[in-house]
């Protein structure tokens, strides 16, 4: 992928993706800052707003001495694109947008996406012979 338009870094069009193009600016001369300031994350770990992002994404330690390799591995990237892993972090396409109650503007009918965590209903009110006043079953979890 070719950096877009005006993006003069890998590390600048890499924040710019998956921050849904929402992040123009560093902060304080630092992408990496920006984007994990966007993420909600309010200090570095270690002096180091890398190994923060690493860090909330789960990563406690680099991958061949590098924090930036541990980062690529993260989102499944084997190898580095022209020698750079930020390279190959910026080639990354658009994270899926996350749900946000009252934001969200994709149509029921067209969305893909799944909840995570939810159970899936496995006793339906209409199929339930039993009455549901006896029902044990505790439907707000079903």
């Amino acid at each position: 992928m070719a950096i877009t338009n005006n993006m003069t870094s890998a590390v600048q069009e890499y924040v710019f993706v998956q921050s849904l193009e929402t992040i123009i600016v560093p902060v304080n001369g630092s992408w990496i800052q920006a984007y994990c300031e966007y993420l909600g994350i309010t200090s570095p770990v270690n002096t180091s707003w890398l190994q923060a992002l690493c860090q909330f994404r789960g990563i406690t330690q680099p991958t061949g001495g590098s924090w930036v390799q541990a980062l690529a591995v993260s989102y499944g990237i084997t190898e580095p694109v022209n020698t750079s892993w930020w390279m190959a972090l910026a080639s990354l396409g658009s994270p899926v947008p996350p749900f946000i109650w009252n934001l969200n503007t994709n149509k029921y009918n067209e969305e893909t996406r799944k909840w995570s965590g939810v159970p899936i209903p496995t006793d339906y009110w209409e199929d339930n012979v039993e009455l549901w006043e006896a029902d044990t079953q505790l439907w707000e979890l079903a």
